[in-house]
């Protein structure tokens, strides 16, 4: 890779910087004697789950570049011009994606080895540029436009010369290593290093493990036929409570705010985070029915907006003892979640459910009203 500038990585350093790591709570290497098997292990007993879940957004979720379904389509045949003159021209190779950008009289060449998403809405592109850091390439894929477009959270403004042009940096070993949280919600097992103090994800995209754990002992205990310790072996979130199963999610989709935590209500990025929102509406609320994920989405399956399945979960409640209001009964022919769980598009490509359940505005689909007829604060 050739760049005007890059960060002069010393051994010493690397290793200082390895051992600051591993004292952090976040636990992305390996530190126990249990091991990660894969999903295809689980797939000998479990051959309808998994079927299921490799079809998945959260199987899909990380791949090589080069590997993406939606490869193709990652290369766009013109360069792109940002803003301010900054030009980009991509071409795909056996490595993924490479990006030559050139602005402000200067040129660099990068790869983008990584594709976060599964592409039902977008996939976001990250490389390696050197033994420190890793960048968040400034265009990812949208899926509803089947083009390039500038990545969310990046500012679409002219580039300070082609290094800044090519996204935003994080430091592999920085005191925030922000980069590994992402290679640890988008894959499965402990994190390794390879060549260059790359980081080697276990097994690409959330299977089996990311929420049952490592399955070794499990598969030995039902090997030797000791099936009561194999049950206890192996996590099942299905046995956690509603609220035990928003933070078990919350890990990577976010958990529910802790009590001082300020959240800006008013923010359609913050909708993406199902967990937060979730907590918040009154079927959720202690002393209300334990809604939590499982309860509308197959664990194992792709994401469905099946109608009928969702109307069918909210009647459980809602039918009878609390019927719905005489509107919903008029438009049945609708799913609940169409009025009472609005979708937020922070940005034209992409939508994201509301998952504060409530009764809402039609003008403002961030917030439910309350029983006054305000937005609650």
């Amino acid at each position: 890779m050739t760049r005007n500038r890059a960060l002069k990585w010393t051994l010493p350093c690397l290793v200082s910087a390895a051992l600051r790591l591993f004292s952090q709570p976040l636990d992305v290497f390996d530190h126990s004697p249990e091991t990660y098997l894969g999903a295809d292990a689980c797939a000998a007993c479990h051959a309808e789950q998994f079927a299921k879940q490799s079809a998945s957004g959260h199987a899909l979720s990380l791949h090589p570049t080069a590997d993406h379904p939606a490869a193709a389509s990652f290369a766009p045949s013109q360069p792109l011009v940002r803003t301010g003159g900054a030009t980009y021209s991509y071409r795909a190779d056996e490595g993924g994606l490479r990006v030559e950008i050139t602005a402000q009289g200067q040129r660099i060449e990068s790869g983008l080895e990584w594709a976060f998403g599964a592409g039902e809405q977008a996939v976001t592109f990250v490389g390696q540029v050197d033994e420190g850091r890793y960048v968040e390439h400034h265009f990812s894929y949208y899926a509803a436009s089947g083009a390039l477009g500038t990545t969310p959270g990046h500012r679409n403004a002219p580039a300070r010369g082609a290094e800044n042009a090519l996204g935003v940096y994080y430091e592999t070993f920085g005191p925030q290593p922000s980069i590994m949280r992402c290679f640890q919600c988008h894959s499965t097992g402990p994190l390794a290093l390879g060549e260059g103090f790359s980081l080697r994800p276990h097994e690409p995209g959330v299977r089996c493990e990311a929420c049952h754990g490592p399955g070794q002992r499990h598969v030995e205990a039902v090997a030797s036929g000791q099936m009561a310790q194999a049950s206890a072996a192996i996590r099942n979130p299905a046995r956690l409570a509603g609220d035990e199963l928003l933070d078990s999610c919350g890990q990577c989709h976010r958990p529910p705010a802790s009590s001082g935590q300020v959240i800006d209500w008013s923010d359609p990025w913050n909708v993406r985070h199902q967990p937060v929102y979730l907590s918040r509406s009154a079927c959720a609320q202690p002393g209300g029915q334990p809604l939590a994920c499982m309860r509308c989405h197959d664990p194992h399956g792709p994401l469905s907006a099946e109608e009928a399945r969702d109307n069918r979960r909210c009647l459980e409640c809602h039918e009878g003892r609390v019927p719905p209001a005489p509107v919903c009964r008029q438009a049945s022919d609708r799913a609940c979640s169409a009025c009472h769980m609005p979708p937020v598009r922070p940005q034209d490509e992409l939508r994201f459910t509301n998952h504060w359940i409530g009764i809402y505005d039609p003008d403002n689909p961030l917030r439910p009203l309350d029983a006054s007829g305000t937005p609650p604060r």
